[in-house]
Order: C-alpha cells, then structure tokens, then sequence
C-alpha cells in the first residue's frame, strides 16, 4: 500500500514539474512548418514568432530559439540601451 501510495506521489510530483515552465500558450516548436502554423493563427504583427536554430550556451546541439517580434524588438532596444550607457559615460 505504501508503495502505491509513493508511485502516486511520485507522478504527482513530475506533473508538477511539467508545469514550472510555462510557454504563455506558445507550442513547442520543433520546425519552420510549426513556426509557420503558429504565426497564421496570429494576427497581429507583434505577437507572430520569429525562431532561429542557435547554439545555446552550454550546448554544442543547436535548438529552436523562438521569440515574439515584440521580445525581439525590446532585446533589440534593451542592447543599444546598454550601449549607449557604456560609451556616453
């Protein structure tokens, strides 16, 4: 009884961790024909998934890095942010 009752923990406890990493309701994406399925459910431009295969640090395995056109363009504006701190001073 004890055991079953610990298997049950067990794969209750693993559900839980599924969930830690929430996509905002973005799939996962594994191809240019899943990027292309996702960006023709959405409408606007902002919200339509830009993803490049990157070497991810750490990793010699390249993965799909997908980002929103509205994240990439605040990462875009968050660098030259930066520089522009580091070389006005």
């Amino acid at each position: 009884m004890q055991r079953v009752l610990m298997g049950f923990a067990l794969v209750a406890i693993l559900t839980g961790c599924e969930n830690i990493y929430q996509d905002d309701g973005i799939p996962q994406i594994r191809s240019q024909r899943d990027v292309d399925a996702y960006n023709a459910t959405v409408t606007a431009e902002a919200d339509k998934l830009v993803c490049n295969r990157e070497r991810v640090i750490g990793s010699n395995i390249r993965q799909w890095v997908c980002m929103t056109v509205a994240q990439q363009d605040r990462l875009t504006q968050e660098a030259r942010d930066v520089v522009d701190r580091v070389f006005v001073q």
